[in-house]
């Protein structure tokens, strides 16, 4: 069963395609959404938020109507005929308030439905567009990039970042009677060095070392006391060790996912880092699904995306995470078979374009 956060992204994929500039696509998608309205109470309850938008905004003169055609679009389909003949009635005095809703309050109410609750729980927490350095109790330092969020536990005998989700580049301060850990429901990362960088997300982790090293295990090897592997990460027959922890050194990239760590690949520390300091994200050879989950942390709305359509799609190259509409553009530039629908630039919906 779907929950509150895939709902507000089907929403808002829905207001998408229900501005869309091609006649005949805009009235499928007018047949669609009311099925969608219908489907479900919850889909109903999400257009009659819409509604409940629309009664707090008070009257605002002049006329907007073409700016405020997706919000009528999705009022029109999902209230009965009843409920249309009133919209009909005050249409000219609300265009300009429903344009002004769907703009400005829609996105703000889509952010605090997707995020998880322990994202507004956590200790330290960012949000899109934004780059948040603190220094731990600890001395460590740790920057949070776009809508992140970390726990933070210290005691006598360790130190622990939970990672909640985003993206944190953490420079770990020495000691040696405390161990530092950064963890994700996916593996736990072990500092024996000094500066790396951890992305979680519905991806998964990924982990890019850029001084010393780190050992990375899964939540069955810590729970199951393996050991560090302080070789390559493969026993005897070839394999990886399945009870010993893997160590990524200085220049390598590691993934982890549901089924477990990945292999080892190597990756530039100095043009990573030089992407922290710029504000960059720097990709070479990644699924596009995992750069758009990076874009969509920092993007104003809601950015989604068919993940397994886009999956083949292999990206190389530096896009600017400051300007998201401009990383975008590259992205189409250079892969001229997607397609990227918006309304009013916060959202955004990326899919392949339809075969002719």
């Amino acid at each position: 069963m779907a929950g509150s956060a895939d709902i507000a992204e089907q929403a808002a994929a829905w207001i998408v395609l229900l501005d869309s500039d091609d006649a005949p696509e805009r009235a499928a998608a007018r047949q669609g959404f009311a099925a969608w309205t219908a489907e479900d109470p919850r889909h109903a309850e999400a257009a009659a938020r819409l509604q409940a938008f629309v009664s707090q905004v008070q009257q605002v003169g002049g006329s907007a109507a073409g700016e405020g055609r997706a919000a009528h679009a999705a009022l029109d389909a999902a209230q009965d005929g009843t409920r249309q003949a009133r919209r009909r009635r005050v249409a000219t005095r609300v265009a300009g308030a429903l344009a002004m809703v769907v703009v400005l309050a829609l996105p703000s109410w889509l952010a605090v439905h997707s995020h998880p609750p322990a994202h507004w729980w956590a200790d330290l927490r960012s949000s899109g567009g934004e780059w948040s350095r603190h220094t731990l109790s600890d001395g460590s330092q740790i920057t949070l990039s776009g809508v992140s969020a970390i726990h933070w536990r210290v005691d006598d005998t360790r130190r622990v970042v939970q990672l909640v989700r985003g993206s944190i580049l953490v420079d770990v301060a020495k000691d040696a009677a405390r161990p530092f850990y950064v963890q994700t429901p996916l593996g736990r990362i072990r500092a024996l060095g000094t500066r790396f960088a951890v992305t979680y997300d519905d991806g998964g982790m990924t982990l890019e070392m850029l001084e010393s090293r780190v050992s990375v295990q899964t939540p069955d090897q810590w729970r199951g006391g393996g050991g560090i592997d302080g070789s390559d990460g493969n026993d005897s027959t070839g394999g990886r060790s399945r009870d010993r922890a893997l160590v990524v050194d200085a220049g390598q990239r590691v993934h982890v996912g549901a089924a477990g760590v990945g292999p080892v690949q190597p990756m530039d520390p100095a043009r990573v880092e030089q992407g922290w300091q710029r504000h960059q994200l720097v990709v070479d050879d990644r699924p596009l699904p995992e750069v758009l989950d990076q874009l969509a942390r920092h993007h104003a709305g809601p950015l989604r995306f068919d993940r397994e359509a886009l999956a083949s799609i292999r990206v190389s190259g530096v896009l600017p995470l400051d300007d998201t509409a401009q990383a975008l553009r590259l992205l189409q530039r250079n892969f001229p078979q997607l397609r990227m629908r918006s309304v009013a630039s916060r959202w955004v919906w990326v899919d392949l374009q339809p075969a002719s």
